[in-house]
């Protein structure tokens, strides 16, 4: 595999300049800080659902594809699980404060696989990649609003009194989504053009509203202190080299099946910054939002040496 790094920084560079139309919005105050909770709101349960469905519903059926699928979700289903429980344990072990643990540990376990992880999935490997990399997103999904939102409110020091409403995450519109997505692919279902149009409007709308969402979370930090938190540190190796290097060195014993492709996509994806969603999560159950921020803005900055230089693992 040839890596491309001009495609890779222009991706990156991209996503940088959305992130600082948030920023700089709520600094000049043309938006207010708490703007953000509208915007979230507006991501969560409509553009983002609608970008879910869209993009598998009108993938065309192709049964030599299911195998890999089948294989990819489960490992999705067992990285990402294991990625969060360790992060966990490990956050005790390195002393982060009780108030950022469960974004510590999410920040650790959780990347941008959609956003950031699609375009350059199709910048290394293909339309293989790509299609291999949204089906991973389905196990994305199932871990990331249940055992993620959990874990983030963890740092609402009410969190034992405030229980978090199980039925209305495994029934909220991301799911939902998933579910019908599902059901349009495996059932071959048509959707007609005046409906597919609108909803890949939508779904256009959701990759800029959430940078600019992290924007506006980051215009919360305070400066030079991103660079001085040994806990942003440390989470940002954990997510960036760590974990990634992990995943290439086991995927080398133990290959996700016979067909190269899946294990290159799955370390591609693994090798992606913090979720994109943390900021959204954080606003919704209450988490560390200000830690948040200055976790995904050094993963985010760092993320243009690391990613290249894990991709090139694969080779």
């Amino acid at each position: 595999m040839n890596l491309d790094f001009f495609v890779v920084m222009s991706n990156l560079v991209s996503l940088f300049s959305l992130i600082a139309v948030g920023y700089l919005a709520v600094r000049s105050g043309v938006l207010s800080p708490s703007a953000s909770a509208s915007f979230s709101a507006l991501l969560m349960k409509v553009t983002l659902p609608c970008t879910i469905f869209i993009s598998l519903a009108q993938k065309e059926y192709n049964p030599a594809f299911i195998n890999d699928s089948i294989i990819i979700i489960i490992a999705g289903l067992v990285g990402y699980t294991a990625m969060l429980y360790l992060s966990r344990y490990l956050a005790v072990a390195l002393k982060v404060p009780e108030n950022c643990r469960g974004v510590w540990a999410f920040l650790c376990a959780f990347n941008n696989s959609g956003f950031m992880g699609f375009p350059i999935a199709l910048a290394l490997l293909g339309a293989e990649g790509l299609a291999l990399s949204v089906v991973m997103n389905i196990s994305y999904n199932m871990t990331v609003y249940t055992l993620g939102a959990f874990e983030i409110s963890r740092d609402n020091p009410n969190h034992n009194a405030e229980k978090i409403d199980m039925k209305g995450i495994i029934f909220s519109g991301i799911n939902i989504a998933l579910v019908l997505s599902l059901i349009f692919y495996f059932g071959r279902i048509h959707i007609p053009e005046y409906i597919a149009t609108p909803l890949n409007y939508l779904s256009g709308i959701t990759t800029p509203l959430s940078m600019v969402i992290i924007g506006m979370a980051l215009s919360r930090s305070h400066g030079l202190e991103v660079f001085r938190n040994i806990h942003v540190w440390t989470c940002t190796l954990m997510r960036l080299i760590v974990y990634p290097v992990a995943f290439c060195l086991l995927l080398r014993v133990l290959p996700l099946g016979s067909n190269p492709m899946v294990s290159a996509t799955y370390i591609v994806i693994m090798a992606m910054p913090g979720a994109s969603v943390t900021a959204v999560l954080c606003e919704m159950y209450h988490g560390n939002i200000d830690f948040a921020a200055k976790v995904m803005f050094l993963q985010n900055l760092l993320c243009i040496i690391t990613i290249p230089l894990v991709c090139m693992l694969i080779s």
